[in-house]
C-alpha cells in the first residue's frame, strides 16, 4: 500500500500542466485505485504526447493528462485526470479506462461548489462505466441528466466524451501500446 501511495504522489506531481491536485483530491485518487486494483502491483506512465511524437493539437493538449495503468506483463488500462468548469467554479475528476477503451470508473476528485453536487454521486458516476469510443456518453441520454446539475453534469459528460474520442484517436495513432 504504501508503494502505491509513494507511486501515486509521483504521477500526481507530474498529472497536469495546471495547480497540483489538492490533497483531498490525492486522497480520492488513491481510495479509487486502491479499490480498483486491489493487487496493488501497478504503475502509471504519463504519456508522451510532445510535439516530438505528433503534430495533432487535439492530441498535445491534452498532455499530462493522460497514464498507462500497466503491471509487470501488460497495459490495464488508461487514466485520465482534468479540471473542467462547472457553473462558477472548476472541478476535478479522473476517468479509468480499460485497454479495449471502455470506461470503468469516474470519479470526481474535488468540487467546490454547492450547487449540483448529485454529479459526485457513485450511482449516478456509474452511468458512464462501459461507455465507449463506439458508444460515447451524452448528458440526458446515455447519461441521465440531474436536476439542479445541468451545467457540471453535461460539462461532464462532454468533457468524457471528448476523452474517449481522443483515446481512441491516440490508439489509431500508434500513441498507445
Amino acid at each position: 500500500m504504501k508503494l502505491l501511495l509513494i507511486l501515486m504522489a509521483s504521477v500526481l506531481i507530474s498529472a497536469s500542466d495546471g495547480p497540483p491536485l489538492s490533497g483531498e483530491s490525492s486522497k480520492k485518487l488513491n481510495k479509487t485505485v486502491t479499490a480498483l486494483f486491489p493487487e496493488g502491483k501497478i504503475s502509471f506512465k504519463k504519456l508522451n504526447l510532445s510535439e516530438s511524437v505528433t503534430d495533432d493539437t487535439d492530441i498535445l493538449n491534452a498532455d499530462g493528462k493522460w497514464f498507462e495503468i500497466s503491471n509487470k506483463t501488460k497495459t490495464l488500462g488508461w487514466m485520465f485526470i482534468d479540471r473542467i468548469w462547472g457553473r462558477q467554479h472548476q472541478f476535478e475528476y479522473v476517468m479509468f479506462a480499460d485497454s479495449g477503451l471502455r470506461i470503468i470508473n469516474v470519479t470526481i476528485l474535488s468540487y467546490p461548489e454547492t450547487q449540483g453536487t448529485a454529479v459526485t454521486e457513485k450511482e449516478w458516476l456509474n452511468r458512464f462505466n462501459g461507455l465507449s469510443p463506439e458508444k460515447l456518453p451524452e448528458y440526458g441520454k446515455s447519461v441521465d441528466a440531474v436536476s439542479g446539475a445541468t451545467i457540471s453534469g453535461t460539462s461532464l459528460s462532454e468533457s468524457v466524451s471528448k476523452s474517449l474520442k481522443l483515446l481512441e484517436k491516440m490508439k489509431k495513432s500508434g500513441l498507445l501500446k
